[in-house]
C-alpha cells in the first residue's frame, strides 16, 4: 500500500514540475560514447539562494522506507553585524511528497554538513556550530549535532569544542579551539559516528592546516561521547581531513579524505583510506591510495561507497591532469576481510570514467543494491578543456550517472541544466536519486536545490 502511494504522489509531482528541459533521447555521450537518456522526475527543493565554495553544503541520506532526508544551506537575506546569515535546513521526500522545509539553526560559517537516520528512523545532521571562543573570524567553531524528534523539532548538541577532546598528548594535535569542519555522520545500531577535521586554531598554513587532525567522535543523544585520533598531522604536517566521507562498511565504519594544506576552505589532493578493526576500537593506518602528485586537484573530495559483494569503491576528480581535460577516475578493492584494503596494493588501478573537455565534476558515488554495480553522479561542464565554475557552457552543460555494466561505463542524463556537488543514492527498489544545485551558469536558477528521482 506504502508503494503505490509513493508512485503515485511521484506521478502527481511529474505534472507539476517546473523550470525542467525535457529529455533528449539522442543526448548521447560528451566524450564520444553512446548514452542513454531516463526519465527522471526533477523536484524543486528549495529556490532560495546559497554559496557555491570548495566543501559541499549540501548532503542527503535514504532511511527507513525510502525516505529521503536532505540538509542544505541557505542565505536567509539577514546579517548579523557585517556577517551573512544562513540557515541550515531540513526537507523530507517520503511516498512521494515533499514535506514543509525544517529549520535547524542558523550559522555565519558554512564548512560542511552531513545527514543520517538513526536506528529510531529520525535525522540527526552534523555541522560546525556553537561559539567562537574568542575568534575574530570563527564565529561558529564547535563540532555539533541536531537530533530530530519530531518533524520540526531539532535539538542541538555540541559533541566537541576543543582539540584535545580526541587528546595524543601531543601540543602539536592537542591544541586549539576549531573542530567540527566538513563533518561526516552515520549510525552504527544507536550510537552516532561523526569523523570531523580538527583546525586547531584556525589560522596558520603550518601551525593549523598543515598540522590539521581527522577525528572521530561516537556516542550519543545528547552528551555521552568518546573521542579518538583517527589521522594526525601534527609531526608530519600531511593535512589531513580535508574532505571527509565516512560510511558503514558491514559492521565496521571506514573514511576517506584527502590532503588540504592552504586552509578551511582549499583544493584537495590524493586520497587516504581508514577503516575501523573489528574490536570497534582501533583505526587502520592512513593508507595513501593514490599521491597528491598523482591526483593533485579532488575538488570537493573522494566519494566512497561499499558494497557486500564488491567491497570498497572510490571515485575522484583529478582536475585539470591531461592535455584531453579532466579526468574522473574509479578505485576499487574487495574486501574479504576485516582488514582487507589497509594496504595500496590491494587497490586497483584508476579506471578512467570520463576525460575529455572539462567535466566529470564533484563525483559523488553509490553501489546498486540489486545488480552491485557502481553508479557515479557528476557534472559535464563544457566539451572545451579547462572551464571553470562560471565558465561552463549553458548549452551543453548536464548532470550525468556514469554506470558500470558489464565491465563498461554507459552515462546516462539526468538534467541538462546541469548540477553543482551532486549527492547520489540508490532506494531500495534499485532506483536512483540525485540531490544537487543548480550551477552557476544556469539562466534565473543559480543555486536552486533540486531533487532528481528514477523512475
Amino acid at each position: 500500500m506504502r508503494r503505490h502511494a509513493w508512485a503515485l504522489g511521484l506521478a502527481l509531482a511529474m505534472g507539476c514540475g517546473k523550470d525542467s528541459k525535457p529529455d533528449n533521447p539522442d543526448a548521447g555521450r560528451p566524450d564520444g560514447g553512446g548514452g542513454t537518456t531516463e526519465t527522471f522526475t526533477k523536484l524543486e527543493v528549495d529556490a532560495d539562494p546559497s554559496e557555491f565554495n570548495p566543501i559541499s553544503n549540501i548532503a542527503m541520506a535514504v532511511g527507513p522506507n525510502d525516505r529521503i532526508g536532505m540538509v542544505y544551506f541557505v542565505n536567509n537575506g539577514t546579517a548579523t553585524g557585517s556577517e551573512t546569515n544562513y540557515d541550515l535546513r531540513y526537507r523530507e521526500f517520503d511516498a512521494g511528497v515533499l514535506g514543509p522545509v525544517e529549520k535547524i539553526a542558523t550559522v555565519q560559517r558554512v564548512y560542511g554538513v552531513s545527514v543520517a537516520f538513526g536506528a529510531n528512523g529520525q535525522p540527526a545532521v552534523s555541522y560546525l556550530g556553537g561559539g567562537r571562543d574568542n575568534s575574530t573570524f570563527w564565529l561558529q567553531s564547535d563540532l555539533a549535532v541536531s537530533y530530530r524528534s519530531a518533524a520540526g523539532v531539532w535539538t542541538e548538541s555540541i559533541v566537541a569544542t576543543r582539540s584535545n577532546a580526541a587528546a595524543i598528548n601531543n601540543p602539536l594535535s592537542d591544541v586549539g579551539f576549531l573542530v567540527g569542519l566538513n563533518s561526516s555522520i552515520v549510525f552504527s545500531g544507536s550510537q552516532a559516528l561523526i569523523a570531523y577535521r580538527d583546525g586547531h586554531n584556525g589560522n596558520f598554513g603550518r601551525q593549523d592546516w598543515e598540522s590539521a587532525d581527522l577525528e572521530l567522535a561516537s556516542g550519543g543523544p545528547p552528551s555521552s561521547w568518546a573521542f579518538r585520533m583517527v589521522a594526525a598531522s601534527g609531526d608530519t604536517k600531511a593535512g589531513y581531513g580535508g574532505h571527509i566521507g565516512l560510511i558503514m562498511a558491514g559492521a565496521q565504519p571506514a573514511v576517506v579524505h584527502d590532503y588540504v594544506k592552504e586552509g578551511a576552505q582549499a583544493t584537495g589532493a590524493g586520497i587516504v583510506f581508514q577503516r575501523r578493526a573489528a574490536d570497534g576500537v582501533a583505526w587502520s593506518a592512513p593508507v595513501e591510495v593514490a599521491t597528491a602528485e598523482s591526483i593533485g586537484n579532488t575538488q570537493l573530495g573522494p566519494s566512497m561507497a561499499f558494497d557486500p559483494e564488491q567491497g570498497f569503491g572510490i571515485a575522484v576528480q583529478n582536475r585539470g591532469s591531461s592535455s584531453r581535460g579532466d579526468v574522473l577516475l574509479y578505485l576499487d578493492c574487495p574486501s574479504p576481510t576485516a582488514t582487507s584494503c589497509n594496504t595500496k596494493g590491494e587497490w586497483s588501478t584508476p579506471d578512467p570514467v570520463f576525460g575529455r573537455g572539462t567535466g566529470g565534476w564533484y563525483p559523488s558515488l553509490a553501489f546498486d543494491p540489486i545488480n552491485h554495480e557502481p553508479s557515479i553522479a557528476h557534472y559535464f561542464c563544457s566539451s572545451e578543456s579547462g572551464n571553470n565554475d562560471t565558465g561552463c557552457n549553458p548549452t551543453e552543460d548536464r548532470l550525468l550517472i556514469s554506470t558500470r555494466i558489464g565491465g563498461i561505463w554507459r552515462e546516462t542524463v539526468v538534467d541538462e541544466d546541469g548540477a553543482w556537488s551532486p549527492k547520489l543514492a540508490y532506494l531500495s527498489t534499485g532506483k536512483r536519486v540525485v540531490l544537487y544545485r543548480l550551477p552557476v551558469m544556469a539562466p534565473s536558477k543559480k543555486g536552486v536545490l533540486r531533487l532528481a528521482v528514477e523512475q
